[in-house]
């Protein structure tokens, strides 16, 4: 895990999950914490130390058995292993990016958080391609209302880094945050909203039925890359090639042409 992610996990816990400044008017004794995409590689950090206190009950979970991993999930669009509204929070970081349904996953996290529970999710906007065993998304500020409001949740706050200068490492990832609540609903509100979780759950492709294939290069790549070839001076920035034409101009001037 890289260090703004963990700074960022590290500020929302403090902005929100410390006191009463938790979704609720009265903070549960004990937070119930579901960290979904917990299974740390390595020596790879993990979101556990800053949930450690007797404040929280943390619990890892993901799509297969290792370190930090308390439950793991049959399928990833389809947690069956974990009860409706059992949990305060879920957080998520470093996992939407390589998840094939991550819509899916949204509906999931709804359904799992108790009435006013809340969720931070963290995921890159931008970086080079690191498959796990995939890397299909990134995520800008707009994506953040679009997954909550999908998955009937309300926002809290949406933030993309930007300001990279001076911030340390991690930074060119440019990482999305997004913080939401789930409502309070009146009894039909709720199974109105049940209903809909589950219709999206069903959707999906279950994990038993999907394969994974590698990306493909066919003739219009080729086509399109052929076309797409300039001269090496056209390739620079426009001022560059502006200043190249200025020049070959003169030079074609004082040599009477």
């Amino acid at each position: 895990m890289h260090r703004s992610s963990y700074l960022k996990m590290t500020a929302f816990r403090d902005s929100y999950l410390e006191g009463p400044r938790f979704g609720t008017a009265t903070r549960p004794e004990v937070l119930r914490v579901l960290d979904l995409g917990a299974r740390a590689v390595r020596d790879q950090d993990s979101y556990r130390d800053l949930f450690s206190s007797a404040s929280f009950d943390y619990v890892g979970t993901d799509m297969e058995a290792g370190n930090n991993v308390d439950i793991v999930l049959a399928d990833p669009h389809d947690w069956t292993e974990v009860e409706s509204s059992s949990f305060d929070v879920v957080i998520s970081g470093q996992t939407l990016e390589h998840d094939p349904e991550f819509w899916v996953t949204i509906a999931e996290v709804a359904r799992v958080l108790r009435p006013n529970g809340l969720c931070c999710l963290i995921a890159p906007s931008t970086g080079p391609m690191h498959r796990y065993p995939l890397d299909c998304w990134r995520f800008y500020a707009d994506a953040g209302p679009a997954m909550l409001s999908w998955a009937g949740l309300e926002q809290i706050e949406t933030h993309v880094e930007t300001k990279r200068w001076g911030k340390g490492s991690g930074i060119e990832w440019g990482d999305f945050m997004v913080i939401g609540r789930k409502p309070e609903l009146s009894p039909s509100e709720q199974s109105e909203l049940d209903t809909r979780l589950a219709t999206i759950v069903s959707l999906g492709t279950k994990r038993s039925a999907r394969t994974i294939e590698q990306t493909r290069v066919g003739s219009a790549t080729k086509n399109f890359e052929a076309k797409a070839k300039v001269p090496i001076w056209k390739r620079c920035p426009y001022p560059v090639r502006a200043a190249f034409a200025r020049t070959r101009s003169s030079i074609g001037e004082r040599l009477g042409r």
